[in-house]
């Protein structure tokens, strides 16, 4: 049998943060919001998102898996893999935004009166590489002969890849250019970027292995929402493209606990993130009648339904396979095993779903951590997984190149509309004791698109409390040297 190397998550997501020092780990399990780290690599529960006022950087973690894979190439998961193998580390992160030449919103391409692209993508002159026990590499280019830090990688204890991003930091070559939109702004940069990573594993007494299966990595703005996931996630978006590529098929039948009842919980905490009122009937919700395929539950069955395939968001649309599963759920066909506790997932699609859930897949204008090029089966070697050698497609920077130039511009916008709450909330509770009555416009003061440049950071995080026996979402960690009310 032959020996298979595939590293996970498949898609890993950082996010930047303007801590010198604060970092987590990303969610690595379903429900679990990350884990913090000390030098001798002790992990511990994720409990806050900021350190001394400055939002902490989200890591990418990846872990090296073999597999043996069998004649007919049937692969059986061996585990991660061990200490005595040594493991060299390879990424190679792009920020293509200012040299995309896509359309995106009324005023795109990019630059147009630069001849120069290449002056415009932000990449390190070569990939960096690393294994255990060595210091951090840097990862920094340059737009328009300007340094940019796009972030760092370093290894834990146990040899495994951290990928950290960037600080934050969005500017103009030369500095003070005007930001006019949402999307589109000429001599522009961010750090965000994303790109490949690829790793060798060398056995004792065996020749090096280039791993058969690597992995990509994404650098995206600050989650300010953590504990509210999107209706529809980027997992969900890449499990639709794996099923239109035919690498896989959906259950024929969908699970109450683990398609729909995920559903109905993502809708309803929507409440905690915009208007209150359009959600606040979903905040007692009947789970014994949901999950009654009895012809008598059908009703409530479409009418829950309904709340979930209309829950409100502009431009949503739920994935076809989620969809026919909400249908099949309605008409009763459907596994009601609400009281049985769904099957623990082997370790490598946990980190490859716990990566991409906590990601939003609601809408694409142009998106939060990743485009609409993610709906495409053409850019997938494997479900969740890119494809490295469509080169037309699958380039380091090509998920992140059609998203908002800065972000932060966006950001400002989507104050219009119901966009991406589940990341950018609109509204928020300020007191656990009083919800809603302390519900308030989460980015005020902030009036403007080089505002939110210069004070997104300094904005809360969504976070669960327990409050009366209850468990409620409310707002922390906003600097309070920064009030709504300017005086």
């Amino acid at each position: 049998m032959a020996t298979v190397y595939k590293i996970h998550p498949a898609i890993g997501v950082a996010r930047v943060g303007n801590s010198p020092d604060g970092f987590f780990i990303g969610p690595e399990a379903p429900g679990s919001p990350g884990v913090e780290t000390d030098d001798a690599g002790v992990e511990a529960p994720l409990t806050r998102y900021k350190v001394g006022g400055q939002v902490k950087r989200q890591a990418a973690r990846f872990r090296v898996f073999a597999y043996e894979q069998d004649a007919r190439g049937n692969l059986e998961l061996v585990g991660e893999v061990g200490p005595r193998a040594h493991v060299e580390w390879s990424v190679d992160l792009a920020n293509r935004k200012a040299a995309f030449a896509g359309e995106v919103g009324p005023a795109a391409p990019r630059n147009t009166d630069i001849a120069d692209r290449d002056s415009l993508i932000i990449r390190p002159d070569q990939p960096a590489r690393i294994t255990v026990d060595q210091p951090p590499q840097d990862l920094s280019g340059t737009l328009l002969g300007q340094q940019v830090y796009l972030g760092e990688i370093r290894t834990d204890p146990a040899g495994r890849l951290i990928v950290l991003g960037g600080r934050g930091t969005s500017g103009s070559v030369p500095p003070g250019q005007p930001l006019n939109e949402f999307a589109n702004n000429d001599r522009w940069y961010d750090d965000v970027s994303d790109g490949p990573v690829t790793a060798t594993v060398t056995q004792p007494g065996q020749a090096p292995v280039v791993v058969h299966e690597p992995a990509w990595v994404v650098v995206a703005p600050p989650d300010f929402a953590p504990s509210v996931d999107a209706v529809v996630s980027l997992y969900d978006i890449a499990f639709q493209a794996a099923i239109d590529k035919g690498a896989i098929q959906a259950e024929p039948v969908p699970s109450f606990t683990r398609h729909i009842k995920p559903r109905i919980e993502r809708t309803a905490s929507l409440r905690w993130v915009d208007d209150w009122n359009q959600w606040a009937d979903l905040s007692a919700v009947d789970w014994a009648t949901l999950a009654d395929p009895a012809p008598a539950a059908q009703n409530a069955r479409a009418h829950m339904a309904g709340r979930v395939k209309t829950p409100g968001l502009t431009l949503f649309a739920l994935p076809r396979f989620l969809k026919t599963y909400l249908d099949q759920w309605v008409a009763g066909d459907f596994v009601s095993d609400l009281d049985i506790p769904p099957a623990d997932e082997p370790l490598p699609l946990q980190l490859d779903r716990a990566a991409l859930e906590h990601c939003s897949g609601n809408n694409f204008f142009p998106g939060i951590e990743g485009g609409q090029n993610l709906k495409d089966k053409d850019i997938y070697a494997r479900p969740l997984r890119l494809d490295p050698t469509n080169l037309g497609k699958v380039y380091p920077g090509c998920l992140t190149e059609i998203m908002a130039l800065p972000w932060q511009a966006d950001f400002y916008d989507c104050e219009s509309g119901v966009w991406w709450p589940t990341q950018r909330p609109d509204h928020v509770m300020t007191s656990a004791n009083a919800i809603p009555p302390s519900k308030t416009e989460w980015e005020k003061p902030i009036n403007g698109y080089q505002n939110m440049v210069d004070h997104v950071l300094r904005l809360g995080f969504i976070v669960a409390q327990q409050a009366n026996g209850q468990r409620v979402l409310v707002e922390v960690d906003r600097d309070p040297q920064f009030p709504r009310q300017l005086t």
